[in-house]
């Protein structure tokens, strides 16, 4: 029975597949020699024109857990891109209401870490943008 055969192989397929992207998040990680802490910490580069022309003044704005602090920010920042963080302001978004019909939903809430590098170093984040 070749169709009973495929849908037993998916799943032992999949967890092999979840266990080579943790592997290789982990040798990538060694071979930086950053802390996957920190890689997680930094969710991404919030992307936007205000967030661009921050760039432009040496302040990188980032999306970080909602749970975060200004410390570990300073740190993961400085583990990831090895660079010198003068200051992280920390920035609170509430999600925005969505009207569907009758009913009002909210979009997530959103944490923004600005983070600001001493003179003459900078990221490349917004290249090609």
């Amino acid at each position: 029975m070749p169709l009973l055969d495929r849908i037993t192989k998916k799943p032992a397929a999949s967890a092999k597949k979840l266990t080579a992207k943790k592997v290789l998040v982990t040798e990538t990680a060694i071979a930086k020699k950053v802390d996957v802490a920190s890689m997680r910490l930094l969710t991404k580069p919030y992307v936007s024109e205000k967030a661009a022309r921050l760039a432009d003044r040496g302040t990188y704005v980032f999306v970080v857990p909602m749970d975060s602090e200004k410390i570990s920010i300073r740190k993961a920042v400085e583990a990831c891109y090895k660079v010198n963080v003068e200051a992280v302001r920390i920035v609170r978004v509430s999600g925005k209401p969505v009207r569907r019909g009758k009913r009002v939903t909210f979009r997530k809430d959103v944490k923004k870490a600005l983070v600001t590098l001493k003179k003459g170093q900078t990221l490349s984040l917004y290249e090609g943008v």
